[in-house]
């Protein structure tokens, strides 16, 4: 796949991403106190571990986003299928690459060539060059770290999950039988 492919393709996808959280955020006008909606995390400034940097109680600093872990991908389906997965961390593409998974069952762990800090991110998964899913952390709460399950499903359709045992976010592998699916 050319670039110019990737960028119409990513363009795509950034534009209809974009479109639906613009659709869905609110100004925060409506708050008495006049903080703002940060999507759940309501902070206005003043409290340790807050956006400014401070610390918690125990002296350590604050985390300020979530932690990506593993991205596994697999085909629960008979047919073989192509995924697309972008990882971007802060508008920037960190990790593109595109998987091809054979019949049912067979499914792949990516390297990680994205930050293993903390931050803000998003990841789309783009089925056979046409379906595409993108997540956030905020699908999930905004947890410290989490690992990502894609799944092509038996009706060729995509489900992501995720997990926030295993893998770089706690002891021993990260399972998807643990995971919980993004709305």
């Amino acid at each position: 796949m050319g670039d110019r492919t990737r960028r119409q393709m990513l363009a795509v996808a950034s534009t209809t991403a974009v479109g639906a959280v613009a659709g869905c955020m609110g100004s925060g006008d409506g708050d008495p106190d006049g903080a703002t909606d940060d999507g759940g995390n309501e902070t206005t400034g003043d409290e340790s571990g807050g956006p400014d940097g401070g610390t918690d109680e125990s002296g350590s600093t604050a985390q300020t986003g979530t932690i990506l872990g593993d991205i596994t991908v697999e085909n629960l389906d008979e047919t073989s299928h192509t995924v697309d997965v972008i990882v971007e961390f802060g508008g920037e593409i960190e990790e593109w690459t595109t998987e091809t998974l054979e019949t049912s069952g067979d499914s792949t762990t990516l390297e990680r060539n994205w930050p293993s800090e903390p931050g803000s991110f998003s990841v789309v998964a783009r089925l056979d060059g046409d379906s595409v899913r993108e997540v956030t952390p905020a699908d999930w709460n905004d947890p410290d770290c989490f690992n990502l399950f894609i799944s092509v499903r038996s009706d060729g359709s995509v489900t992501m999950a995720s997990g926030t045992s295993g893998g770089p976010c706690g002891s021993g592998d990260a399972d998807a039988d643990d995971a919980t699916e993004a709305e």
